[in-house]
């Protein structure tokens, strides 16, 4: 499921920095349209696809009240997976963040 995710994730969002977001890059009206149509594609095959899920803006710092938005669970994912993949989440930088 991660390959499917981050292949959909890479095809709609070709040149997002996930390494730092902002919360108008994933809530503005025209992200919220791309995000909405990424979203859907995996209603059918991902349980609880849009459930509330904190996310942090700055992969570099830890879940704080002003690094934290709430996205649906798929855009969770598809944001992490690409993180994890592209080298954002490094254990090194994670164990800091504890």
């Amino acid at each position: 499921m991660d390959d499917r995710i981050y292949e959909e994730f890479c095809k709609v969002f070709p040149d997002l920095d996930v390494s730092l977001l902002s919360e108008d890059q994933l809530k503005s009206p025209e992200s919220k349209a791309l995000w909405r149509d990424f979203c859907n594609k995996f209603s059918e095959e991902l349980e609880d696809y849009n459930l509330a899920t904190l996310f942090r803006l700055d992969a570099s710092k830890a879940y704080d009240e002003h690094n934290t938005c709430v996205v649906p669970r798929i855009q969770f994912l598809a944001l992490e997976i690409a993180r994890n993949r592209r080298g954002d989440n490094k254990p090194e930088v994670l164990r800091q963040l504890q």
